[in-house]
């Protein structure tokens, strides 16, 4: 097997999803978010892990593809988190698959294909309350849930909306959209419809206001997966977290430089002094970030080196300086230690976010389950 591979820390996501449970409390139902690949960390994996946590009780995901993937390792609800193409209904409702409703006149159209496929469409309504991405507006919520129980092939299942600031300190904005859903909810429960599922908490959300926003279920994210929604959560909450994946490689080749010679294209780092330089099979194909290029360090032996040179697509260069590190050795890229180099300081350093770099490990890493 290539040496370069991501393992998966199981007791790692499952502490991660211990910190949920702990946090919206026992009667809360936890929608484990699977898409893009569970984050970059592999959807059987996780999947597998959740389910034997017994804490998960349904599946987020992105895609139609991810849904019936999902379907082939579990009978749990899975819910298509984005709007759904008239072509794809067909698929959802063959594989069981609950549809996330962002526009009402989808409602007879997945009536109809469930009517004449003899089963029933299920539904969680998505509200716009001000994330502005998709969902109906507010004011139209009630009438179109009243056409959705009316239907003799659709179930209404549940009600959702999504924080657009949850992941900042100050709240105001996300008060405000609790308090519009609030009062959406309690006007259709006057109106005697029954939500089974009413949902919103993302995993800033979880973190910082769990008492007030958990309902009937959450949705955590990236939160499972050791890591806060931004750079503010972290300083609060990040301790509390464990990253479930390290990107690991190995030294495969070693060689010494003199000084003034160059490593890489454009030779873009000259050595100082004589030097040991190591290249380790990883690189932006991997979704090493080419932007690293002499801006980040590996570690072997638990001591840092830096990596130097343009990072081309298939290996990287680090320089060893006067250590006798031989092929073969493990090197860390990132680490499952948040005292180490974790996704948040890769982000940090290329001036994004954690869920980017998680996501865009490739698939020609392989997932490597550890149950350590």
């Amino acid at each position: 097997m290539r040496p370069t591979r991501a393992e998966i820390h199981i007791p790692n996501f499952h502490s991660n999803l211990s910190l949920v449970r702990d946090r919206v409390g026992p009667a809360t139902k936890i929608m484990a978010i699977v898409k893009a690949n569970a984050y970059g960390h592999g959807l059987d994996i996780i999947a597998r892990a959740a389910l034997e946590s017994g804490e998960v009780y349904a599946f987020g995901v992105a895609t139609e593809e991810e849904g019936v993937r999902l379907r082939n390792m579990t009978s749990r609800p899975i819910l298509v988190l984005t709007s759904v193409l008239e072509d794809e209904i067909e698929v959802l409702l063959a594989h069981d698959l609950q549809f996330t409703l962002t526009d009402p006149l989808h409602i007879p159209i997945i009536a109809g294909k469930a009517r004449a496929l003899g089963t029933r469409g299920q539904i969680h309504l998505k509200i716009d309350t001000g994330m502005r991405r998709v969902g109906v507006k507010p004011h139209e919520a009630l009438a179109i849930m009243r056409k959705i129980v009316a239907s003799d092939s659709l179930d209404l299942v549940g009600v959702s909306t999504h924080f657009a600031t949850s992941d900042e300190l100050d709240l105001a904005f996300f008060e405000e959209q609790l308090s519009q859903f609030k009062q959406i909810v309690t006007e259709a429960r006057l109106a005697e419809i029954t939500i089974p599922l009413v949902h919103a908490a993302n995993s800033g959300a979880i973190l910082q206001a769990a008492a007030r926003c958990s309902f009937d279920m959450v949705r955590p994210g990236i939160m499972l997966y050791g890591y806060t929604p931004s750079n503010e959560l972290d300083v609060l909450y990040g301790s509390s977290l464990r990253p479930a994946l390290e990107l690991v490689s190995a030294v495969a080749f070693a060689k010494q430089i003199d000084v003034g010679e160059g490593v890489s294209y454009n030779l873009r780092w000259k050595a100082t002094k004589k030097t040991n330089v190591l290249t380790i099979p990883v690189g932006y194909g991997d979704g090493y970030p080419r932007a690293l290029t002499n801006r980040t360090e590996v570690i072997i032996r638990e001591k840092r080196y830096p990596v130097v040179g343009t990072i081309c697509m298939d290996q990287v260069m680090v320089d060893a300086g006067d250590d006798d590190i031989r092929t073969g050795e493990k090197v860390k890229l990132i680490s499952s230690f948040r005292e180490e180099i974790t996704a948040w300081s890769v982000a940090r350093t290329v001036g994004t976010i954690p869920y980017e770099i998680l996501t865009n490990i490739s698939h020609r890493v392989p997932r490597i389950e550890c149950l350590v």
